[in-house]
C-alpha cells in the first residue's frame, strides 16, 4: 500500500454534491468523472489498496475508506475519503475477494488499527514482501498491519496477487535492462529513475525489492 495525497475537491465534484442528500443520488456520469480525475491526479492510475495497474475504469468502485452510511454528512461526500479501488477480481473471478468489495462485505468498522492510505503518510514502513511476491506486516506497527492486510485479503495466496506482484518484478527488470544497454547508464541510474515515478504496478513491492539501491 502507498500512500495516497488527497488534494482540494474538484469544482464539479463540489457543484455535484452540494444539493444531494444520497450516495444514490449520485449520477453515473459524475462517477465515471470522479474516478477518472481520481485516477489520474492522486493515484496514478494504481488501485488505492493493492496497487494493481487499472486499465478499465468499468472495473473499479469509488471506494469510501470508511463507509458512508457510518456518518453519512461526515463521511459519504467528504472528498478526502474517497478513493478508487479495483472490484477485488483483477486477477480472479470471484467479485469481492480483495480490497474494497472485500472490506465492506466483511462489514469492516473504523477503528484505529486499521491503515488508512489517505491519512498514513508512512504507510509503506508497517508492510515487508519477499520476491515471491508476497506481502506481510514489518516490525513496525505489526498490529495495524497485520490488521489491514487481514480486512482487505492482501496476503492471501490464493488471489493470485503474489503472482502479479512477481510478473511486475519480472517486466521491470527486462525494462531497467533494455533502457541501461540503450542509453548506457547504469541500472542503478535507471531503477532509480523509474521507481520515483510511483506509476508502476505494484509500485510499493517494487521500492522494496530495490530499497538497498534507493537508499543509497
Amino acid at each position: 500500500m502507498r500512500y495516497i495525497k488527497k488534494g482540494e475537491a474538484p469544482k464539479f465534484f463540489n457543484d455535484e454534491v452540494s444539493t444531494l442528500k444520497s450516495w444514490d443520488e449520485v449520477s453515473s456520469e459524475f462517477k465515471r468523472e470522479l474516478t477518472k480525475h481520481i485516477l489520474e491526479n492522486e493515484q496514478n492510475s494504481l488501485c488505492g489498496y493493492c496497487e494493481a495497474k487499472i486499465r478499465d475504469v468499468a472495473k473499479t468502485h469509488l471506494e469510501h475508506v470508511v463507509a458512508k452510511h457510518k456518518d453519512l454528512e461526515k463521511f459519504t461526500f467528504d472528498y478526502s475519503n474517497i478513493i478508487v479501488s479495483c472490484d477485488g477480481i483483477c486477477f480472479q473471478e470471484q467479485q469481492g475477494f480483495t480490497c474494497g468489495h472485500r472490506k465492506d462485505t466483511k462489514g469492516f468498522k473504523p477503528d484505529k488499527r486499521f491503515l488508512n492510505p489517505t491519512k498514513t503518510d508512512n504507510i509503506r514502513k508497517y508492510f515487508k514482501y519477499t520476491p515471491a511476491g508476497l506481502i506481510g506486516a514489518s516490525t513496525f506497527g505489526k498490529d495495524r498491519a497485520t490488521h489491514t492486510l487481514k480486512v482487505l485479503n492482501l496476503d492471501s495466496p490464493n488471489n493470485y496477487l503474489p503472482e502479479e506482484r512477481k510478473k511486475s518484478l519480472q517486466r521491470f527488470q527486462k525494462s531497467v535492462k533494455e533502457k541501461s544497454e540503450k542509453s548506457g547508464k547504469s541500472k542503478q541510474f535507471i531503477i532509480k529513475h523509474l521507481l520515483s515515478k510511483e506509476n508502476f504496478a505494484f509500485i510499493s513491492f517494487l521500492r522494496f525489492m530495490y530499497k538497498d539501491i534507493l537508499n543509497e
